[in-house]
């Protein structure tokens, strides 16, 4: 835990694309990164340590990626969301809409991870949404 920086949440079920993703944002010293394999076990340790932005899959085993981005919303310990899916179906509903999120939040894999970076130091910038 690091205070001092932004935190981000990477919530992926493949350990691999959690990993990468993970490690390239580490390397440019300016976030705390944590991990989380499934929206329950992200939503546990956000009660800890709140998120700055969570990065999204929406595929996960038990909870999805829409109802953890409502709950974290609701619970109040993330307010900004990057929606990272291998889903090309994926359409996004007004619920989603209604709580900030927008096509710009939306990366389809296999996505740069220069372009989620790029997209996270806007969502940062802004401050609230």
């Amino acid at each position: 835990m690091n205070p001092g920086r932004p935190h981000i949440l990477i919530l992926d079920d493949e350990e691999r694309i959690r990993e990468l993703l993970a490690h390239f944002l580490e390397d440019f010293d300016e976030f705390a990164v944590s991990v989380a394999d499934s929206g329950e076990q992200a939503l546990a340790d956000l009660a800890g340590w709140p998120a700055d932005v969570a990065v999204v899959d929406m595929r996960l085993p038990g909870m999805s990626g829409t109802e953890f981005i409502v709950a974290a919303a609701r619970d109040g310990v993330c307010r900004r969301f990057v929606v990272h899916t291998g889903s090309n179906e994926l359409v996004l509903t007004e619920e989603l809409a209604g709580l900030g999120l927008s096509e710009r939040d939306i990366f389809y894999k296999p996505a740069g991870a220069d372009r989620i970076l790029g997209r996270i130091r806007e969502l940062l910038s802004q401050g609230g949404r």
